[in-house]
């Protein structure tokens, strides 16, 4: 969902409620997800991140004015790529490994915090509210879940400078990946800059329904074991949601 969407409907409340949301994803998520690849680096022996600042919650630090303004606008964003240098890592002979172990650090802390989200969202739903307050709650919190899974998902993908891309560099003998290279760097050096956009366009839409299917089976994995273990503990739905759900 996007901004323009928003604001066409008219609805000041979605709009509030959307601008809140994105205001969270924006100050949290993309510094949560730059600060992990900061810190696993910082773990495996490369400070290169921290002395240039980033290891750090603190937004000012990471984001990016295209991709915050690409957040807002259309709901997927990104934030300056962490600085790392593989040769500060403690073991050289694991090098590739490490450097996947970085890549992974980042869509984890999207899972994770999407975890929490859901943990947030069964909680509150423990309590006594006002349909208002219902309405506030299933529409910031689902965005937050989702959007976190999104770029979870979005982000393993193996393809380019995407962390998945990187993993993927680990897990490929480095020879089928030299000849993977400098073919995508034959290919792409003759394809006009305009056709970038209509490839990522069509790349994006085409991949929209298997990316959709993965992250609601995410998503429904982790909302079923929490509410396991909420049902575990006798913790119920309260019943001002039981009946705002028409129960």
């Amino acid at each position: 969902m996007g901004i323009l969407r928003v604001l066409l409907s008219g609805d000041m409340v979605q709009i509030v409620l959307y601008l809140l949301t994105m205001s969270i994803l924006i100050f949290s998520v993309l510094p949560m997800h730059e600060c992990a690849h900061a810190l696993m680096a910082k773990i495996l022996g490369d400070d290169t991140a921290e002395r240039a600042g980033r290891l750090t919650l603190n937004p000012m630090s990471h984001l990016n004015v295209t991709g915050t303004l690409c957040m807002l606008l259309i709901g997927f964003g990104w934030a300056n790529p962490v600085p790392v240098n593989p040769v500060r890592f403690k073991n050289q002979r694991r090098r590739q490994g490490y450097m996947a172990l970085v890549a992974f650090a980042g869509p984890l802390s999207n899972l994770l915090m999407s975890f929490f989200w859901l943990i947030v969202y069964r909680t509150l739903f423990c309590f006594n509210m006002s349909d208002a307050a219902y309405d506030c709650i299933s529409y910031v919190v689902p965005m937050l879940i989702f959007i976190n899974v999104g770029l979870a998902v979005f982000n393993m993908l193996p393809i380019g400078q995407l962390d998945g891309g990187r993993i993927f560099n680990w897990l490929i003998p480095d020879k089928i990946m030299y000849n993977i290279q400098n073919s995508l760097r034959k290919l792409t050096a003759s394809i006009p800059p305009i056709l970038y956009v209509v490839i990522f366009i069509v790349f994006i839409n085409v991949i929209s329904g298997p990316l959709s299917s993965v992250e609601y089976w995410l998503v429904n994995t982790m909302f079923s074991g929490i509410n396991k273990v909420f049902d575990a503990f006798g913790i119920g739905l309260a019943e001002n949601y039981i009946r705002y759900l028409g129960y």
